[in-house]
């Protein structure tokens, strides 16, 4: 009878294909013949616990997984629930356009990034060769209809490069509703004051155009709804301060890209769940080198895991698609427009502004004492005019700091990653000298 039994309990957990692991399976183990019923009961909670516990662990992944694939296609599968319910999309490029007008619009802010493009005809038919590959890329993905889900983009004024692909956009693709936000270069009461007007003129824009009214309620929950998901990843990137931190910087740059190319409450409430998922891994400890990456605006997180093949761990960076994303959170006062202005002039500075390479630095050098950075690894897109001009002024400044650096020059299209391997590999030998 007992062997019956046994042999009904095996064939049953074939059905559920258990076969993986199956020797250690709880009702693989033995059957006290003497009471197997009591016996059987036993297994059977053990696996239910087992059981729970695996399928936790996979919806936990699976949710990471939903989160960091968003970050890496023009248009991922929340955009396509967004556009069936008959919504608006606005793309906006640079960091400084403010997120929070256009999601008060009831309209979904997504930040324009050209990830997955391969190829840069159009690019290279409309704009110049020495015009940055991002811009070209970007202007690629508009002309050839990768970017038909957008109904409108926002630019800024933050280079010549971006100011030309808009000029190019909007004569070879033009969106029903296209604008260009005019920034300050300077960040003093008086540019506040004259951004805080720029951005009451952008908002009647967007409420004249799709005939809708911005109300003060609809603006600071826009507001309180950012401000969370610049908490949430906040906490992501306190979780990467310690010495061994429960995830990669590859990873934590496509939950920050996430941030920016799907409904923020959707990203929030997925985000809350993996920050658990996150804080239960196991620590990682196998790394040769803490990392900081500044530079250029960076869209693909290939390079980041280029960076990690080869031994350093991405722990912080001073990147406008980073840690510059939330550094700042609005402070809600009574004029909700000059709080969006000063938080987005006074976060940490791109070089786009005037006269800021002191504190641009002093940000930098901060971050390298906090995160405890071994080196730094200072990425520039080829023809960015902001960051390789500033290079001249950082890069001494780092030099005679003693905080290690390599300076690499890099294109969107990542085609030289042997390369990029090999240098940063010498850049790991190089920190491991400089620590002994």
């Amino acid at each position: 009878m007992a062997e019956r039994f046994k042999a009904a309990v095996l064939k049953i957990a074939g059905w559920l294909q258990l076969s993986r692991g199956f020797e250690s399976h709880p009702l693989r183990q033995p059957i006290d013949l003497g009471h197997p019923h009591r016996t059987h009961i036993s297994n059977i909670r053990r696996y239910r616990a087992t059981h729970d516990q695996q399928v936790t662990a996979r919806k936990e992944a699976a949710l990471l997984e939903e989160l960091t694939q968003t970050a890496i296609a023009p248009h991922n599968p929340t955009i396509s629930e967004w556009k069936e319910q008959g919504k608006k999309v606005i793309g906006y490029l640079c960091s400084y356009v403010p997120e929070e007008i256009i999601h008060a619009t009831g309209i979904l802010p997504y930040r324009v990034k050209a990830n997955g493009c391969t190829k840069m005809t159009w690019g290279d038919v409309w704009m110049s060769n020495f015009s940055c590959s991002f811009a070209r890329s970007c202007l690629e993905f508009a002309i050839d209809g990768t970017y038909d889900f957008l109904d409108g983009l926002v630019i800024s004024n933050s280079c010549a490069q971006i100011d030309r692909l808009y000029d190019n956009w909007r004569f070879n693709a033009r969106l029903p509703f296209m604008y260009a936000l005019q920034v300050p270069h300077k960040s003093g009461d008086s540019a506040v004051a004259w951004y805080r007007e720029n951005l009451n003129t952008f908002k009647r824009t967007l409420e004249e155009f799709y005939e809708t009214k911005i109300s003060t309620e609809n603006l600071r929950h826009s507001i309180e709804t950012c401000n969370e998901t610049r908490a949430l990843v906040q906490e992501l990137y306190e979780l990467r301060k310690g010495a061994s931190p429960p995830i990669t910087g590859s990873e934590s740059h496509r939950l920050v890209l996430a941030a920016t190319s799907m409904p923020k409450e959707q990203y929030n409430n997925l985000m809350k769940q993996s920050l658990e998922e996150i804080r239960a891994r196991a620590p990682i400890t196998d790394y040769r080198a803490r990392i900081m990456l500044i530079g250029s605006s960076l869209e693909d997180s290939r390079l980041v895991d280029i960076i990690e093949d080869q031994g350093g761990l991405v722990v912080t960076d001073g990147l406008c698609t980073g840690s510059r994303y939330f550094s700042e959170p609005v402070q809600i006062e009574s004029d909700l427009l000059h709080a969006l202005a000063q938080s987005y002039l006074r976060r940490p500075n791109c070089p786009r502004m005037m006269d800021q390479h002191t504190s641009l630095f002093d940000f930098i050098r901060e971050m390298v004492q906090t995160y405890n950075v071994d080196g730094i690894v200072y990425q520039k897109l080829q023809f960015c005019d902001l960051w390789g001009g500033e290079s001249l002024f950082l890069e001494d400044r780092l030099k005679k700091s003693g905080i290690p650096f390599l300076s690499l020059q890099r294109e969107h299209i990542l085609s030289n990653t042997g390369q990029i391997a090999t240098r940063v590999e010498a850049f790991m030998e190089t920190i491991k000298g400089v620590e002994a």
